[in-house]
């Protein structure tokens, strides 16, 4: 093509300046899943979560708590690690198919990444196409939420397999989130300004930020961090006292941080830079102009979109 190395990386920045604020974002949301850590929004939220917990409804109560946890974590893979393998455990003791509690695990985890504004896919979505994040989220319930319902009736037909069973683990679980200090029913505080204000449109960033003000709020109500373990926390990421035993809990709740976003803003950024080079060099619009002719409606766009994605990851 006879472009020179200045030109290509000048098309390279260009691509990373379509995305630059999922890259911006991405720093707000490391700081506000520190910030509800530590305030305690998400251990509480976990909380009530683990008692919705029922022998006879198994695996709609592995589907609706993994969908929970999933939200409030913003990390499918996450969620399938650490409350999947306490599901697992305990299929054995509620006499359960392990295959359709999995199924329920899996189901829920993703979809509470799908749907959570601390997800960095969900993120990196929105930002890309230049939609609001909480605009985004809104868009997609009209296929996830119907979807979501036909999950938890086809887990409804399995009710009844299993049997009751001794709920040890889950009172483990929810003894260690207790030991942790940061359950208190004020805690949810935060995620009542994070829906409200979603629910009233207001721009991403600006109801981030209102949500992080009223957790660090919080977090001062019932305990009291030093400026340097503030600091720590917010850049880190939020991790219980070493001194505290809480198992599987402690993995669950070390979480959070401008750092853990690292490793995601790198992808997002080498994936725009490449996108932005192939875009020069004439690939991206052959590959599109070879197309476009089929692409005469909304859902031909959707499923050329889809099975792209697919056809991507899949090589």
């Amino acid at each position: 093509k006879g472009l020179s190395f200045d030109d290509m990386q000048a098309q390279m920045a260009s691509g990373v300046m379509r995305g630059i604020g999922a890259i911006y974002l991405f720093f707000f949301i490391g700081l506000m899943v520190a910030a509800l850590m530590m305030s305690g929004a998400i251990p509480t939220l976990m909380y009530v979560g683990f008692q919705l917990i029922s022998p006879e409804y198994y695996y709609i109560s592995a589907f609706i708590l993994t969908s929970i946890i999933g939200i409030a974590l913003g990390s499918s893979l996450t969620t399938a690690a650490t409350l999947g393998v306490a599901f697992i455990g305990m299929s054995n003791a509620f006499d359960a198919n392990v295959a359709i509690a999995a199924g329920a695990v899996v189901s829920g985890a993703f979809f509470g990444d799908k749907m959570s504004p601390l997800s960095d896919t969900c993120t990196i979505a929105s930002s890309v196409v230049g939609i609001d994040l909480f605009e985004h989220i809104r868009n997609m319930m009209y296929t996830t939420v119907p979807a979501w319902i036909l999950t938890v009736i086809l887990f409804w037909m399995f009710s009844g397999q299993t049997t009751s069973a001794d709920l040890s683990q889950v009172t483990i679980l929810q003894g260690q989130l207790i030991d942790s200090g940061l359950v208190h029913g004020y805690s949810v505080l935060p995620f009542v300004v994070l829906v409200g204000l979603a629910l009233f449109r207001v721009n991403a960033i600006y109801t981030i930020i209102c949500t992080i003000a009223a957790a660090l709020i919080i977090t001062y109500v019932h305990s009291s961090p030093s400026f340097g373990q503030l600091g720590g926390y917010l850049f880190g990421g939020y991790a219980p006292a070493e001194s505290l035993e809480l198992g599987e809990v402690g993995g669950m709740l070390s979480r959070g941080g401008v750092q853990s976003m690292f490793f995601t803003q790198a992808i997002v950024i080498l994936a725009l830079s490449l996108g932005g080079l192939l875009t020069a060099l004439g690939i991206l619009p052959a590959l599109l102009s070879g197309i476009k002719d089929t692409l005469t409606t909304s859902g031909r766009a959707i499923f050329a979109a889809a099975m792209s994605a697919l056809s991507i990851n899949v090589l």
